[in-house]
């Protein structure tokens, strides 16, 4: 068994927020959940894994359209509140299970992997790599919606402004935004396509420095440089599509 760099803190953060935030339905138009399934193809009585599900609405978007679904997630809190949710609700094709990502490959091969904000949270990320290949069936794909680190400026503004000076902190202390080396370590284990569905980055300007003044004007900026391929990659907001090599 590998065993992931989890602090106490880092459990009871997500403990916390799913606390708060209890099990809900999926938005069936949501444009990450449409791009996943668009991907996949057919998913009905295939084995797909939700890693770190969270509020369980990836989950319940995959159920509802046949797959056979494993959820698994750090939180106690989050798998008892989605274990309960489909006890209630009478749903059989969802199996949440409380463990680390680096444990998935206990839990056999999947057909399908999709993750939302999770790997940049996942260290030693070269460990991760091997389980995940271990985890994904040959034929498998594989879909995660990311935060991106190949913007120095985003970085360094995030490293040094961000939880300070006011400014709200949105994770917890032991996560980073994913880099493009860790990106690079994918591409040697798998297949991999990069889509920048948004140019995310004046708009952080406005909800973190200027307390969501400016949105529309900053929104703007985003949509108007997003026209231009070659600033999509600074977005700090990625797709990333895999399957085997």
């Amino acid at each position: 068994m590998t065993t992931q760099k989890i602090t106490a803190t880092t459990a009871l953060f997500w403990n916390q927020i799913y606390t708060n935030h209890t099990t809900r339905m999926p938005n069936a138009s949501d444009p990450m959940l449409l791009a996943a399934i668009e991907f996949f193809g057919d998913i009905r009585n295939r084995k797909l894994l939700d890693l770190g599900c969270g509020d369980g609405r990836s989950s319940l978007f995959f159920a509802q359209r046949g797959a056979q679904v494993t959820a698994i997630d750090i939180s106690e809190v989050a798998i008892h509140n989605l274990t309960q949710f489909c006890h209630d609700q009478a749903i059989t094709n969802i199996n949440p299970v409380h463990c680390s990502a680096f444990d998935i490959a206990e839990l056999g091969s999947f057909d399908f992997i999709f993750g939302n904000m999770i790997l940049h949270h996942l260290e030693p990320f070269d460990a991760f790599v091997r389980v995940l290949h271990q985890g994904l069936a040959t034929d498998g794909k594989a879909y995660f919606r990311e935060n991106s680190a190949f913007s120095s400026l985003l970085v360094w503004f995030r490293n040094h402004v961000v939880g300070k000076f006011g400014i709200p902190k949105g994770g917890d202390d032991d996560e980073a935004p994913l880099s493009p080396q860790e990106v690079a370590q994918l591409q040697q284990a798998f297949q991999v396509e990069i889509d920048y569905p948004e140019l995310l980055f004046f708009r952080l300007a406005s909800q973190y420095l200027l307390r969501g003044r400016l949105h529309s004007l900053m929104k703007q900026l985003d949509d108007y440089f997003f026209q231009f391929p070659t600033f999509r990659k600074y977005s700090y907001r990625q797709n990333l599509f895999l399957s085997s090599k």
